[in-house]
């Protein structure tokens, strides 16, 4: 595997070829059908051979099913999408389809650059709580607007994986071992998390029979029979019982993702955008170092896991998403697999996504993610200057790895990734145990 400009971590290279063909080839090559051509047409993965673009994630087997939905023929936010799917089955601990979360997007050619939020949303009754899920109208709501390939494709990954199981890597073990066995109230994450009295380690294979079940719903029926219809009722059921209240289906009905504008900074012809929000104000803030306020941006001690993508036309997504835990809520949401988010504590936001975009070419020329929890928006931003602000290679930017309490995923193309793909440079945190995939694999 290759090592330096473009990518790392050459300990995943084993999963490659079994994972990324038996698993996403067939996946998203249900999409289209071959038409008596050896060619692989768009929806397949080879349909795109070179300068499609790169993923990075804080999971990597994540990364490898954005990078193939790349080059299959999807844009930044399919990757993006497949991405997030992949991680809640493989990084289940902040990506659960019981979370939400946040994202920068710029479709390349355009003239917009949005943010969404689709962060669960609070629920309180009789002085009890429960987070009605967003993520998954989140994600529905990016592909409707911005999505290139079938939404069945970009779900089909993640739902083999949670079915043939998959190795536990070696980021969400490490999450797992700081988990005290007694937290494990639930007799349902007893049983998948440490099914014989220890917690799982990295390697082991995890199935997640319920899960796969739950993504082959959503990728058959979209979010309405999640939010509206009779599994929607089945999840208000699960939801209330973990919570010890009653939750109305209305609750689910109503939720809603928050499209936003964005909150720039010129970095020379450049804009860098973050969610126009207070997470986005507090990093727009510490980016500018404007004193007193800009050092009081609020801190999530919880964990979360953050993704970049870019694609041939110019196209970039950056995201964050959490349960507010590190095994959210620590319980499951009836026979659903999906493990509840907990009520957040207070205002923070452990992370925070950012684009670099040039507005006259319509192209990226860069991401960044902070996840992590801690001090993953500062850890991001020191990183982020250094990329943008004084050109230094993404592999180099980020600070010291030890008493890191965040991590950063970077992407950068100093000249555009549609105008020069050859200039992009793509970098996961050492800090982590994510990886960072691209065209020149």
């Amino acid at each position: 595997m290759r090592t330096g400009d473009t990518f790392s971590r050459s300990s995943i290279s084993r999963w490659r070829s079994r994972v990324r063909q038996s698993i996403v080839a067939g996946a998203v090559g249900l999409s289209l059908a071959a038409c008596g051509s050896d060619d692989p047409r768009e929806g397949r993965v080879g349909s795109v051979s070179s300068d499609f673009g790169g993923v990075v994630s804080d999971e990597p087997r994540s990364a490898l099913i954005g990078r193939d939905i790349l080059s299959a023929g999807g844009n930044a936010i399919d990757a993006a999408v497949a991405t997030y799917f992949a991680l809640t089955v493989t990084y289940p601990g902040a990506a659960s389809l019981g979370g939400g979360g946040m994202c920068v997007v710029f479709r390349g050619g355009g003239e917009t650059v949005e943010a969404i939020d689709f962060r669960s949303w609070i629920f309180e009754k009789d002085g009890k709580a429960a987070m009605i899920p967003g993520a998954v109208r989140g994600m529905f709501a990016l592909h409707a607007r911005y999505g290139r390939l079938q939404w069945e494709a970009l779900l089909l990954p993640a739902e083999r994986l949670a079915r043939f199981g998959n190795p536990v890597s070696r980021a969400f073990a490490q999450r797992l071992a700081a988990v005290p066995l007694p937290a494990l109230t639930d007799p349902t994450l007893q049983s998948l998390f440490a099914p014989a009295g220890k917690m799982t380690k990295e390697g082991d294979i995890l199935t997640q029979f319920e899960l796969s079940a739950t993504l082959a719903r959503i990728r058959l029926r979209g979010p309405g029979d999640f939010y509206a219809g009779d599994f929607a009722k089945i999840l208000a059921q699960g939801l209330g019982a973990a919570a010890g209240i009653d939750i109305p289906i209305a609750a689910f009905r109503d939720y809603r993702p928050k499209w936003l504008k964005t909150e720039k900074i010129y970095i020379g012809k450049d804009e860098l955008h973050l969610p126009a929000n207070p997470v986005g104000a507090g990093a727009a803030a510490l980016w500018r170092r404007t004193g007193g306020g800009a050092e009081q941006l609020a801190r999530a001690s919880y964990d979360s896991a953050g993704f970049v993508s870019v694609d041939r036309q110019g196209g970039g997504a950056a995201c964050v998403v959490s349960t507010n835990g590190t095994l959210g809520g620590g319980r499951m949401i009836g026979p659903s697999g999906i493990l509840m988010a907990a009520p957040p504590r207070g205002d923070a936001f452990p992370g925070v996504p950012m684009l670099l975009v040039n507005r006259p070419l319509r192209d990226t020329r860069g991401a960044a993610v902070g996840a992590g929890g801690g001090d993953a928006a500062a850890r991001v931003i020191a990183a982020a200057r250094k990329m943008f602000d004084d050109d230094v290679p993404p592999e180099k930017a980020f600070g010291s790895v030890e008493g890191a309490a965040g991590r950063a995923g970077l992407i950068h193309c100093p000249t555009g990734v549609r105008e020069s793909p050859d200039s992009c440079r793509f970098a996961a945190d050492p800090a982590g145990h994510g990886l960072a995939v691209s065209a020149a694999l």
